[in-house]
């Protein structure tokens, strides 16, 4: 099994990027860390919450499945109500495959789990472009207004980019740039040209 790495700040691109990945590389699968947040704490609203430091997702359980994929095991992946902030009790099986592809925040953060990833990418974009894009997919996937998701940016988003994301960049073996009118698709194909995966 080969890992792959797909991380960077919120609305660079990860996820579409990782989408391309999985279209152009049979037998692949993706461990999402956006599945295995903690739960919110009850007194904690989630305008006053943290989703983006890493101290917000379980990592015992993200490397306790990631390990047991790459010994051959199937895995249960939580699924995360954002509207809730808690774990709900329905699951996605995943079944070990020739890629696994690790996409998330904070998937290059442990450096003994940069040691098991083959490949890893940092999507990089403009904070203005990353921003609207976030605006975009969360008015729209989770019916927030964009008051409430520019304000997360300003206290939380932001603040956690340059504390523990932008300083990983340096352990990507590539970065990726990700304007607001870059074809991804195309540039994935020119990267798999160059790069064996």
């Amino acid at each position: 099994m080969k890992i792959i790495a797909v991380t960077g700040g919120s609305g660079s691109g990860k996820s579409l990027f990782t989408k391309f990945l999985v279209k152009r590389l049979p037998n692949s699968l993706v461990l999402p860390l956006d599945s295995y947040y903690k739960d919110r704490p009850d007194h904690i609203p989630s305008d006053h919450y943290d989703f983006d430091t890493p101290q917000a997702f379980d990592f015992d359980l993200y490397y306790e499945h990631l390990n047991l994929l790459m010994s051959g095991k199937t895995v249960n992946a939580p699924h995360f109500g954002y509207k809730t902030g808690k774990r709900l009790s329905s699951f996605t099986e995943l079944v070990p495959e020739k890629y696994l592809i690790m996409e998330g925040l904070h998937v290059l953060l442990d450096p003994d789990i940069r040691e098991k990833q083959s490949f890893s990418f940092y999507m990089e974009s403009p904070l203005d472009v990353a921003i609207c894009r976030m605006c975009l997919r969360d008015i729209k996937n989770f019916e927030v207004t964009a008051e409430y998701r520019l304000n997360q940016y300003l206290k939380f988003v932001r603040p956690a980019f340059f504390k523990h994301i932008q300083p990983i960049k340096k352990f990507a073996d590539l970065v990726v740039k990700n304007n607001y009118d870059s074809p991804l698709d195309l540039i994935l194909d020119d990267i798999l040209l160059e790069n064996q995966l």
